[in-house]
């Protein structure tokens, strides 16, 4: 993977954006110029209508989306309709994450350049070549950056590709840690605010795992569960390996410029839960939080896996005809994991959980991983009523 270092600030972008999303517009300029683009878009759309939300550096966001809209059967750089739902089947059960890619891996130049999609669309906005970069796909949703190039700096470059890859896994994780935060977050509130009103346990952290803030949720965990505890003010966790591999993440996550700062996830077992807790580790940098203490910060974000009302396994059983070993896969992804997350979390092979959810589906009649949970939270209504 390229070496990162020389580029902390732009890390320090992506992981901003997750506690401020008015930061992607600098982030957008930053990206596209490193690469050396004249434009980028943040777009999340339907793979299909490629209707959708844009945000846009360098180019008019609302002329670029009445483009795509206009354009959205008649665009040469994505799939055909049977790709695109073998990747929309391909994400449910995999769990897939797009990656990057150029418009020259589509379709070559110059017979892109013929294209009404060229010349009527992107010719007038400047745009030459096109690399995207994905950050989710779900449910017959896209959501990436593309980063735009005029003809005069000529095509995008392995270097730039190479670039792009070492970057891609940070954009994803920041764009998680911004979904986590999402539902808490109102217009113009601040990082504290946030905190205060986000039901995932918050810490905010110096390099060394020293607490300075956390919200309530953040206190729940450290009282309620064996997993995470404040021992001499630093967040740690119960056991041994498993803190040591926190540590690292957040002394990484908080590392002072030129060090490669990073953020990171992993997931923490406890003895009483049959799923983990879900930990998510991003620097932030200091004038975000200057309010709570100067120097680099590090936010961890724990997300309980069982939070909420559990279905009962044996309603399940009763209800679907679904066998132990189903009624334990399927309220995994209920609860968010993927199948690969479940296969490890539960200690069974990928395979397996694949043929456990081809069951679940053949019993329970749900097409998709989105429809069995709406199925399964009707069957938790009857449950309670």
């Amino acid at each position: 993977m390229r070496d990162l270092v020389g580029h902390e600030d732009v890390l320090d972008l992506i992981y901003g954006t997750a506690a401020d999303p008015g930061l992607w517009p600098e982030l957008l300029a930053r990206f596209s110029g490193l690469i050396g683009g004249h434009a980028a878009a943040l777009r999340s759309y339907h793979i299909v209508t490629e209707a959708g939300t844009v945000l846009a550096a360098g180019l008019d966001a609302g002329e670029l989306d009445a483009k795509f809209r206009e354009f959205a059967e008649r665009n040469p750089l994505k799939s055909s309709l049977d790709e695109l739902e073998r990747l929309r089947r391909e994400a449910i059960v995999t769990g897939y994450v797009p990656g990057a890619k150029r418009d020259v891996e589509w379709l070559a130049k110059d017979d892109f350049i013929r294209t009404d999609y060229y010349n009527d669309f992107y010719r007038p906005f400047d745009i030459h070549s096109d690399l995207s970069i994905g950050l989710a796909a779900e449910d017959g949703h896209w959501t990436g950056i593309d980063v735009y190039r005029p003809k005069r700096h000529d095509l995008f470059t392995d270097d730039n590709m190479a670039l792009c890859q070492a970057l891609h896994p940070h954009l994803v994780r920041s764009l998680k840690l911004a979904r986590r935060l999402s539902d808490a977050r109102g217009v113009g509130q601040g990082l504290a605010q946030v905190f205060d009103l986000s039901p995932h346990g918050l810490f905010l952290l110096d390099r060394d795992a020293r607490v300075r803030h956390m919200n309530i949720a953040g206190r729940r965990f450290i009282t309620d569960t064996d997993g995470l505890n404040v021992f001499g003010g630093r967040l740690v966790a119960a056991e041994p390996r498993a803190s040591r591999r926190l540590q690292a993440l957040i002394h990484r996550a908080g590392a002072p410029d030129g060090e490669g700062r990073s953020g990171g996830s992993m997931a923490l077992a406890t003895p009483a839960r049959m799923l983990p807790l879900s930990l998510i580790v991003a620097p932030v940098q200091a004038e975000w939080t200057h309010t709570v203490f100067a120097g680099p910060a590090v936010i961890v974000c724990v997300t309980d896996l069982e939070a909420g009302v559990s279905l009962p396994q044996q309603h399940l059983r009763e209800l679907f005809g679904l066998t132990a070993a189903e009624s334990r896969v399927a309220i995994a992804l209920f609860e968010g994991l993927d199948p690969r997350e479940a296969s490890v979390h539960l200690g069974l092979g990928l395979t397996t959980v694949r043929t456990h959810l081809a069951s679940i589906f053949g019993k329970t009649g749900a097409t998709s991983q989105v429809e069995l949970a709406r199925l399964m939270m009707r069957a938790l209504g009857a449950r309670l009523s």
